[in-house]
């Protein structure tokens, strides 16, 4: 299945997996990589030397494979990060809050491609303006922070729109979705918590088993999470945000800090983005913490982890390769399928 994403990247299907924090490390990059997918690594948890042994790792498992890595301009050290990338010579750049090139008035490398994920056609056409090779369209239904509209409406919104090629995100997990994305004029899905439940994916068993009896209505869109737009599953009952648990907030600022071996004066700067951004440094501090016991531990009864609304369609745990090659091969059947029933039908 060619594509015009196939050709851009060089890859074997039209399938990204999306760079989800703590989740796409080396091992679910490698994978999504040498399986004919465009994977993509979230540096959020890891200091930049971490994240230069996990880019190394990954290079050395993908025999010259295009991978990608995340810029988050909310995420301490960012600025080091991108020096970073340019030093490791990593291919391709995505973000998805804000667009870090002019967040930071910085020029896209000549040898880089840079796909950002957007809500919306104005951010669409001013990512394009601004030298975007593709875009990600991740719209109402999508895990983590997310759009206000819906896949069906924002897809072929931007598509009309831009001239670059387009990705579809949010509500993606199996071959029938990427056949709807082909559809509604993108050239590629990006799947989130698809990948989150594979294998290859360190999140905790008994979280995956979670994901898995999860349904649709479970993955949750709200703003109490991390103080920005968020859909995720909880068990948290009546938690309404830091300010009913203010004394958790300088421990949280503290595990940040630790985490991402920061300074103090990179945490003020990364709170200052956050302002700019209209977040809350402490909800996100407290969303963050919450997150990392989910992570750490498989339960969400104190905590949340981010989710698609496919988690209703998600029902087992196969590697990056099963996942891939079955979705396509079932892309392939559906879209026979439907030429099929209109010629008969046309006939």
């Amino acid at each position: 299945m060619k594509t015009r994403i196939t050709e851009l990247f060089g890859i074997q299907h039209p399938i990204i997996q999306s760079p989800m924090a703590s989740v796409a490390r080396a091992p679910l990059v490698t994978a999504t990589c040498n399986a004919g997918g465009l994977g993509l690594f979230g540096p959020p948890g890891l200091t930049p030397e971490q994240v230069r042994q996990q880019i190394r790792e990954i290079k050395e498992h993908t025999n010259g494979k295009t991978f990608g890595v995340n810029i988050m301009p909310i995420m301490p050290k960012v600025r080091e990060l991108i020096q970073l990338l340019i030093e490791e010579e990593v291919p391709v750049w995505t973000s998805g809050f804000r667009n870090p090139l002019t967040f930071f008035n910085i020029k896209k490398p000549d040898n880089v491609l840079f796909i950002p994920a957007v809500g919306s056609v104005r951010q669409a056409l001013s990512v394009e303006r601004h030298g975007a090779d593709a875009v990600i369209v991740q719209s109402w239904e999508s895990g983590g922070h997310s759009s206000l509209i819906a896949s069906s409406v924002l897809i072929p919104e931007v598509v009309k729109a831009v001239k670059i090629p387009v990705v579809a995100a949010g509500g993606f997990c199996d071959g029938k979705g990427l056949a709807a994305a082909l559809a509604l004029g993108a050239e590629g899905i990006a799947m989130g918590t698809r990948f989150a439940i594979t294998q290859e994916s360190p999140l905790p068993h008994e979280l995956k088993l979670k994901y898995i009896e999860a349904r649709d209505t479970d993955a949750v869109l709200s703003a109490v999470w991390d103080g920005m737009p968020q859909r995720a599953i909880s068990k948290m009952r009546r938690y309404r945000g830091w300010w009913t648990h203010p004394w958790d907030v300088i421990p949280n600022l503290l595990a940040t800090k630790r985490e991402f071996n920061a300074s103090w004066k990179e945490i003020m700067e990364n709170a200052k983005y956050l302002r700019q951004m209209h977040g809350s440094p402490a909800q996100f501090a407290t969303g963050m913490a919450m997150f990392r016991r989910a992570f750490a531990t498989g339960d969400i009864t104190k905590a949340f982890s981010p989710a698609g609304q496919v988690v209703g369609l998600i029902e087992d745990i196969p590697n990056c390769r099963e996942l891939i090659e079955r979705t396509v091969t079932e892309a392939e059947q559906t879209i026979r399928s439907l030429y099929t029933r209109v010629s008969n039908q046309s006939g």
